[in-house]
């Protein structure tokens, strides 16, 4: 027996800050500008000594002269480039513009936008925009003036007559009659170099036509994006060793602090704890802490069944790397066996969080640390809004029994970096692959320029699962292509309208002894016929395409939505404090010491999410 109910879906929001801030500059969405409506979370730490040519995290050189503060664009959560991150940028430029300048320190800082969107940060100051263009799934860049007069300039060039000049740099700009010369080989959305008759750089834009249509036609040929004319040069060679011998006190002084808040936390709580490891940098930064602070604790490792080969390496070399305890935890199958339940995981829709880790989380501390733990957790304040606002310390309420804290909540991403090259650390060599952050192969708050650098060996059989349920909801072809699979409500910068209606479906033959057995969670159980049922007074019927209870009726339709469509995630085995919930061929089972709390419906993936 099938029938159907229409539902709404409950949208809870999972968004990352940085689509949240998307929304607020999305006029200058690939300008990486500075809206007043930022959200920042955290102070933007990064300075400059003009005389050193020294990156900093303090506002005064070890020189002795005050440090200029960068302006980034909030977050301002700066990160160093990496060789593949440098020759991949530095190969863009070369093929936009025809030559490049790339010294060894580069500072890479993520700013808001549809998908990869970095600050170049060469010398001291923004040299441009590396981004991943979705549409023609390309990299590429948008180079400052200052940064381009630094390049010897053989492609991607217009060049103005003079007498458009004045008005470019004011506010204009610059027309098809007022180009003068021009790279015949631009395309339209190429980004382009606008150079007066001297050849000297006045502007940066947007070709909007082809080059050769820029002569001899009508209409704008360039849409000016930045403008000035700058002779810059090119500063001292600094390496990262001296960026770390300068930032060694601050660094020093962080860790100092961070090792007495560990000790302190410690003592507070008086619980077993751990580090919560991923495989990540801040995961990993954590650690050292731990360690540094005079313990050697187990390390906890949820493993996903989605995790890169690479993670999983770095995982186990870690624990053996420091003589740690592994305690791990895995999911297995979940996710596979939860999509066609579920559907495609996305931002506003992140099932797969609760079914494969946190439910993971939650079996591993009720089968390992029955009485409670003190996790350390690589989180910081700079990731997201809603990781800014909890502080060091909080508790999960998906994770039973667990107290976390992190350690680093205040530190930027290259006070990890410069911590972890301090200490000589093995990070994951994903880091050294394009990647900033590392999570699940097919996580959908991933930015499409990461599915670009690296897919999975099992990236195909995702796809299809994408297309069949792109197919079954008729969803466009964008869906796909622009990875708006990765949000259920489309966003507004796609301008792509799409609906996903979903239906309950109660399979109820087949699922008898289960829907009985579940129905212990409301009451005393009385069987009065097939398919008929009285618990606590309240009578039920499942028959002619309708689930009938004379009271609770809601109450009664989600515990047996429960019973047909467990995915066995664990979250509600935490959750029960009579110990009565336990699991048998992947999927939880209610025992005869039930005492009807309800505590076990509060976060129960299957009701949350469908």
């Amino acid at each position: 027996m099938i029938f159907t109910e229409k539902i709404q879906f409950n949208r809870r929001q999972f968004f990352p800050c940085r689509y949240i801030l998307i929304i607020l500059c999305s006029s200058n969405i690939y300008s990486g500008c500075a809206s007043k409506n930022v959200i920042r979370l955290g102070k933007l730490a990064l300075y400059y000594c003009n005389e050193c040519n020294m990156p900093l995290l303090k506002s005064r050189c070890s020189c002795s002269n005050r440090a200029e503060k960068v302006p980034v664009t909030p977050p301002g959560d700066v990160r160093p480039a990496f060789e593949f991150d440098k020759k991949m940028i530095g190969e863009i430029i070369e093929k936009q513009f025809g030559s490049c300048y790339m010294p060894e320190v580069v500072l890479l800082n993520a700013t808001p936008a549809i998908d990869r969107n970095d600050e170049v940060i060469i010398d001291g100051r923004v040299a441009g925009i590396f981004f991943y263009d979705i549409w023609v799934k390309k990299f590429k860049f948008q180079p400052r003036p200052w940064y381009a007069s630094l390049l010897d300039i053989k492609k991607g060039y217009v060049v103005a007559d003079n007498g458009a000049i004045p008005y470019i740099l004011k506010t204009s700009n610059l027309m098809a009659p007022g180009v003068k010369e021009v790279d015949e080989g631009i395309k339209e959305g190429d980004e382009v170099i606008v150079l007066n008759e001297d050849w000297q750089v006045v502007a940066t834009g947007k070709a909007r036509m082809n080059g050769n249509e820029m002569k001899g036609n009508r209409g704008m040929a360039v849409k000016i994006r930045w403008r000035g004319i700058e002779m810059a040069e090119k500063k001292k060679k600094i390496t990262w060793n001296d960026v770390m011998k300068a930032n060694e006190d601050i660094i020093l002084s962080m860790v100092g602090n961070e090792i007495k808040f560990i000790r302190e936390t410690v003592e507070k709580y008086k619980l077993p704890f751990a580090v919560s490891f991923s495989g990540g940098k801040d995961s990993l930064a954590t650690l050292l802490l731990v360690i540094d602070a005079g313990y050697m604790p187990p390390l906890i490792f949820l493993n996903t069944g989605l995790e890169f080969d690479e993670t999983l390496e770095n995982v186990y070399s870690t624990a053996d790397k420091y003589g740690l305890e592994l305690i791990e935890e895995k999911a297995g199958d979940k996710f596979w066996h939860a999509i066609d339940f579920f559907g495609i995981p996305a931002r506003d829709y992140r099932w797969c969080c609760k079914t494969c880790k946190l439910g993971v989380a939650a079996m591993l501390i009720k089968k390992h640390f029955g009485d409670g733990i003190l996790s350390f957790i690589g989180q910081r304040r700079y990731e997201s809004q809603h990781r800014a606002e909890h502080g060091k310390i909080w508790k999960n309420p998906w994770v039973h029994g667990q107290i976390a804290a992190s350690p680093i909540q205040n530190w930027t991403a290259l006070h990890v970096w410069l911590y972890l090259f301090m200490k000589k650390a093995r990070w994951n060599v994903l880091y050294e692959q394009g990647f900033s952050r590392i999570g699940c192969w097919l996580c959908p708050a991933c930015d499409m320029a990461e599915f670009e650098l690296k897919k999975h060996e099992n990236w195909d059989k995702f796809e299809e699962k994408l297309r069949q349920f792109a197919e079954k909801h008729n969803l466009p072809e964008e869906w796909v292509s622009l990875g708006l699979w990765r949000w259920r409500t489309p966003p507004k910068w796609s301008n792509i309208k799409y609906e996903i209606k979903e239906e309950r479906e109660y399979n109820i033959g087949g699922n008898e002894d289960r829907i009985e057995n579940f129905l212990k969670i409301a009451g005393e159980i009385k069987k009065l016929g097939k398919y008929e049922y009285e618990v606590d007074g309240i009578k039920i019927r499942l028959q002619e395409g309708r689930i009938k209870a004379s009271d609770t009726e809601k109450l009664i339709k989600d515990i047996i939505y429960r019973a047909i469509n467990c995915v066995g995630c664990g979250v509600c085995i935490a959750k029960c404090s009579q110990n009565a919930i336990y699991m048998e061929k992947g999927k939880a089972w209610i025992g005869d010491n039930c005492n009807h709390c309800l505590k076990c419906m509060d976060e129960c993936a299957v009701i949350v999410f469908r």
